[in-house]
């Protein structure tokens, strides 16, 4: 679905040079930077600048030329696209986030995650409660995952008193149904 009239966004490919620098930053808030260039491998990747940047990444059996081609036809006719491939990251001058889509490919890959069987205690989480745990985790930034290894959100953890940890929900796949959807 194209942006309305007035609102300008450009695609480009990216630099490997300048999505490796900005994938670094998520990959050791998570623990993986030992599948960084694993990851890059085989894949290609866009930027769309505008309002807010994006990073995109498509897998190396799309045709790039064609690909730019069709992209080049759409804006010819004033249509400008909001999306090309998978969404990874969302970054300004100041920050670098991980999407929602990016949680499943990083769930697979970064060591920095927390399990949780209950799901109750999933429930709380993708309805942005925290939720407490009492076994010692080192981690200050995690994923969380399920039983099935399903993403479910990025989180932080803060250590409060007597080896209770407080998990607190940062964005959540339940963010969809609050605001993003």
């Amino acid at each position: 679905m194209p942006f309305k009239e007035g609102i300008r966004m450009s695609f480009s490919e990216a630099r490997i040079d300048e999505v490796r620098s900005k994938l670094e930053v998520i990959f050791s808030r998570y623990n993986c930077m030992n599948k960084l260039s694993e990851f890059i491998c085989n894949k290609s990747f866009y930027e769309l600048k505008g309002k807010y940047n994006q990073l995109f990444m498509l897998t190396n059996n799309v045709d790039k030329d064609r690909l730019l081609e069709f992209l080049s036809g759409l804006l010819s006719k004033g249509l400008h696209p909001y999306s090309i491939g998978i969404p990874i990251i969302i970054y300004d001058m100041s920050e670098i986030l991980p999407t929602l889509a990016f949680g499943r490919y990083l769930a697979e890959i970064c060591e920095n995650k927390l399990v949780i069987f209950n799901y109750n205690l999933i429930y709380k989480i993708i309805y942005k409660k925290p939720i407490y745990i009492n076994y010692a985790y080192n981690y200050k930034d995690v994923i969380i995952v399920d039983k099935m290894n399903n993403f479910i959100a990025y989180a932080k953890v803060k250590s409060k008193k007597r080896g209770v940890h407080e998990v607190i929900p940062v964005k959540d796949i339940g963010w969809y149904l609050r605001r993003g959807g």
